[in-house]
């Protein structure tokens, strides 16, 4: 939903989902998008989203950008069940509202917690001054209330960076970009144990270390590009595919094999973990301008991972509840993440996610979680990438998510759609 697809085009209230129930060897050129009519139009972009709630039905979306830029809310949620956006009342007992930010990316826990690190403000925020930030700021998406982690050892203030919450509860923090407009180094790895409400730091990774971005257990990356002159020239990011396992604790990095045809290098995008398929959707071909384009990447195999051309998803529906014990072993994390940052075009910055049918049945990879994807900003001289992973246990992510299976009636709120190029 929503973004940017160029500038100064003002942002765009666009609201679509895919239904990956139905895909069965689908062509990626011929995807069924479906787009939501009857809504109150809600012009956002740069922000990031959760699947919230009890029942992990709710899509709420925080910060970011508005149209009106004066937009008093800094939560909103989108109800799948009920199809109607709502500004929730949000206790403020245990903790004050936090600064309405963007280019952060936010994940949630087993127990509706959505935890929300760093980020940047300015006057797109309704902030009088642009500053970064390296606050934790947590929203309890099912008693609706606002608390804070620790800022005793948080890693600097940045944004852009990636996030991923482990099936131990640990959040991993990879890449951005801190206040002097500098890449955190691909090595650099910063962790909150979420159990013990602490920050685990000085974990540095090995192996091939990849261009320094701004977001990435297996952590699977892709795309994005880099700033390589000082008039504003930006270039692929290289490996344009690389990969970080989290196995037993130790970080290392590693660039896999890949069979079939390598898409374009693209920021901007989005990725998302659905079976053994990373799908990687919309963004921007590297100094070439924005696509709707969709690519798939089989993973299963994880001595060849191949490109492929149709879609065959498997969905199966585990049992889940809010308070249940998350049983799946620590063995990694995917993420497909975008980096990069192209003059003139913005991402709508974790607000345009994939409704699995509104929080559809899906079938997570074994030890690999889902994470939110992100978004810069434009005219910040910084290499980024966005990401999303998964994770066979919990279900993380910040843009739609789990397995509750419902969805919203068709009729006179939907209809067919073919989104345009958005840079997501």
């Amino acid at each position: 939903m929503g973004g940017f697809v160029s500038q100064p085009e003002p942002i765009i209230s666009d609201f679509f989902y895919l239904d990956i129930s139905t895909l069965t060897s689908t062509d990626m050129e011929t995807l069924p998008w479906t787009q939501l009519t009857g809504l109150d139009n809600l012009f956002t972009s740069w922000g990031t989203a959760v699947a919230g709630g009890a029942n992990k039905d709710l899509f709420v979306l925080f910060g970011g950008q508005m149209t009106p830029v004066e937009s008093s809310s800094i939560v909103i949620v989108y109800d799948t069940k009920s199809n109607t956006w709502s500004k929730p009342e949000i206790s403020t007992l245990t903790g004050d509202e936090p600064l309405r930010r963007k280019q952060t990316q936010a994940v949630i826990d087993s127990a509706g917690k959505m935890y929300i690190f760093g980020g940047s403000t300015g006057p797109e925020t309704n902030s009088p001054n642009s500053f970064f930030l390296n606050d934790m700021a947590i929203l309890d998406t099912v008693n609706w209330s606002w608390s804070y982690g620790t800022q005793d050892g948080a890693p600097e203030a940045r944004n852009d960076f990636s996030a991923t919450i482990l099936s131990n509860g640990v959040i991993v923090y990879i890449g951005g970009s801190n206040s002097n407009n500098r890449y955190v180094p691909m090595t650099q790895l910063n962790m909150y144990d979420t159990n013990s409400a602490a920050w685990i730091n000085n974990i540095e990774a090995t192996g091939e270390i990849p261009n320094p971005r701004a977001t990435d257990g297996r952590i699977i990356i892709y795309g994005g590009s880099f700033l390589i002159s000082a008039d504003g020239r930006y270039t692929a990011a290289s490996p344009d595919l690389a990969v970080l396992n989290t196995s037993n604790n130790n970080y290392v990095w590693s660039k896999p094999k890949a069979s079939g045809t390598t898409p374009p290098t693209i920021a901007y995008h989005s990725a998302y973990l659905i079976g053994d398929q990373m799908i990687i959707s919309f963004g921007n071909i590297t100094d070439k301008g924005p696509t709707s384009n969709l690519y798939a990447l089989d993973t299963k195999d994880k001595d060849n991972y191949k490109w492929i051309t149709s879609m065959d998803i498997e969905i199966s529906v585990p049992p889940e509840t809010v308070n249940s014990e998350n049983k799946s072993s620590n063995t990694g994390i995917i993420v497909g993440v975008l980096i990069g940052s192209l003059i003139g075009l913005i991402l709508l910055g974790g607000s345009l996610f994939w409704f699995y049918r509104f929080n559809k049945n899906r079938k997570m990879m074994e030890g690999v979680i889902e994470t939110p994807g992100e978004s810069t900003d434009v005219g910040f001289t910084r290499r980024r990438e966005t990401m999303n992973s998964a994770t066979t246990s919990q279900s993380s992510y910040d843009y739609s998510r789990n397995s509750t299976n419902t969805k919203v009636e068709e009729g006179d709120h939907s209809k067919e759609f073919h989104p345009r190029s958005h840079i997501n």
